[in-house]
């Protein structure tokens, strides 16, 4: 799934259907730091991680823009 379909997935599921629930591009936001801040750098495979790492923040920023 590219960062733009991941970020639109996230706001979708953190949207609720209340007038006093608008916050779900925050809530969505939080999510990706919290994994931004989970992935760990392992010297084995510092390649695949920086990957990955790159591809949250892109969804963050696709997040963002909403």
């Amino acid at each position: 799934m590219v960062p733009k379909e991941k970020a639109n997935e996230l706001v979708q599921l953190f949207t609720f259907s209340c007038r006093e629930c608008d916050n779900a591009k925050e809530s969505a936001l939080i999510a990706v730091d919290e994994i931004i801040k989970a992935i760990n750098f392992d010297w084995m495979d510092v390649q695949n991680l920086e990957s990955e790492h790159r591809y949250w923040q892109e969804v963050k920023q696709e997040i963002e823009k909403l």
